[in-house]
């Protein structure tokens, strides 16, 4: 048997994924600050607390927008370009948004959040960029990736809060900060090493010539793998479940009598939860494979969605953890299952539709969450959660126990999880 695992040309995958991971960290300490901040000034400048989430529900709905717009930009000029210039716009985002806090704008907040989101769709990419160079080691790479947001999910919440006096206004300070990681973001992602280029022509090694790189599957053969879907379907669930208890929390939270500390300490809590684990996670999906550790992520939402039926903070609390760590764990092992199934050939027929799919989710969960700021209507959000993650983990389970047959790329099925042969230190063999 021939094993077609596919690889990039002169990539120094290690030296690639640690330059990455600053870029993560980066990301994450300016999106923490919209994630602790944004619904609870939402709130005071809305007309209508039914609206107070609209500014966040933005973000994902930018990024949606400029999605395929990135791939095709990445598919001319490499990841590096984009990943330089996706940045600039959060610099503006976070100007604005300090203006309209200052200015008392609901209106102009909403433009000021919703430009995050062109480096929403940017970030996105990241993992897709580590998958690729290790493509025997896809669970590890994209788990590293996502621990280099831990020291922005503890910092960045608190940050977020300490600075809001600092300003001619509340939280004047703290958007501007917004504008400063991401200044940082672009310069240090301008000086990327020169491989992502290469990413974008990998060759494949074996001699099937059905896995040839430059032989794309057509949409109907690609999106007929059960991985594939399922694979989005988890990343999905995840980040709607994410979006929604992530973006109602902290609003419903003062809503239960709770104080914005108690609301920033929420959002560390959850932000430590969505990367810690992934100084693990890798581990486990080398030992139990991705469709697994995806489905426990999904259990983990669903309990998330149980504890919000309790409004005293220790449910509170723990929802929120929960839905962070379920978040990790449904998106690592559904993004595995993503990045190995399909070829470079075929990424600007994967890529794009998998993160509208989730960014869509993401912005149905948050548009739904304005509905969910009041101590009513918490629970009613989580009993949602609780729906769709049992929906979620009943597909990944029944689907693992479909027979396997011989892989589209002519590569044999394996049983899920056993790991690469040299590779004993964690890589999984990713379906």
């Amino acid at each position: 048997m021939t094993d077609l695992a596919t690889t990039a040309p002169r990539v120094d995958a290690p030296r690639l994924t640690r330059r990455l991971v600053p870029a993560q960290s980066l990301y994450t300490f300016g999106i923490s600050i919209d994630l602790t901040l944004t619904g609870i000034v939402g709130a005071h400048l809305a007309p209508t607390r039914a609206l107070a989430t609209v500014p966040f529900s933005l973000m994902p709905v930018v990024a949606a927008a400029a999605t395929f717009g990135l791939s095709r930009w990445i598919g001319r000029s490499g990841y590096r370009t984009v990943f330089a210039v996706a940045p600039l716009a959060a610099v503006v985002a976070g100007l604005v948004s300090a203006y309209a806090v200052r200015r008392g704008s609901f209106a102009l907040f909403c433009v000021g959040t919703a430009l995050v989101g062109v480096h929403q769709a940017g970030a996105g990419y990241y993992r897709y960029a580590v998958a690729e160079a290790n493509p025997d080691q896809r669970a590890r790479a994209i788990t590293t990736l996502l621990a280099g947001g831990l020291l922005a999910a503890l910092v960045g919440p608190f940050l977020a809060t300490a600075v809001r006096d600092l300003g001619p206004s509340p939280y004047v300070a703290s958007y501007l900060l917004v504008a400063v990681f991401a200044a940082v973001a672009a310069v240090w992602n301008l000086r990327l090493p020169g491989d992502l280029a290469h990413l974008t022509h990998a060759r494949t090694s074996g001699s099937d010539e059905r896995a040839r790189p430059d032989e794309a599957r057509p949409h109907r053969v690609l999106w007929a793998q059960p991985t594939l879907v399922l694979g989005v379907a988890a990343t999905a669930l995840a980040a709607a479940a994410m979006s929604s208890l992530m973006t109602a929390g902290p609003v419903a939270g003062t809503d239960m009598g709770h104080t914005e500390h108690d609301a920033a300490f929420s959002v560390q809590l959850h932000m430590v939860g969505m990367y810690a684990p992934g100084l693990l996670v890798a581990r486990w999906i080398g030992r139990l494979g991705e469709r697994r550790v995806a489905a426990a992520g999904a259990l983990l939402l669903g309990l998330a969605g149980a504890a919000t039926l309790r409004p005293d903070m220790v449910a509170f609390l723990a929802a929120m953890t929960l839905a962070g760590v379920g978040w990790n764990l449904a998106g690592s092992g559904g993004a595995a299952m993503v990045a190995a199934s399909y070829r470079p050939a075929e990424r600007g027929r994967v890529q794009p539709v998998a993160e509208v799919v989730v960014t869509v989710a993401a912005v149905v969960g948050s548009l739904g969450a304005g509905l969910a700021t009041t101590t009513t209507t918490w629970p009613v959000l989580g009993v949602v959660v609780v729906a769709a993650a049992a929906l979620v983990v009943l597909a990944l389970a029944r689907g693992a126990r479909r027979p396997r047959g011989p892989r589209t790329g002519g590569r044999e099925g394996r049983p899920e999880g056993r790991r690469l042969a040299g590779h004993a230190d964690g890589g999984a063999d990713l379906r």
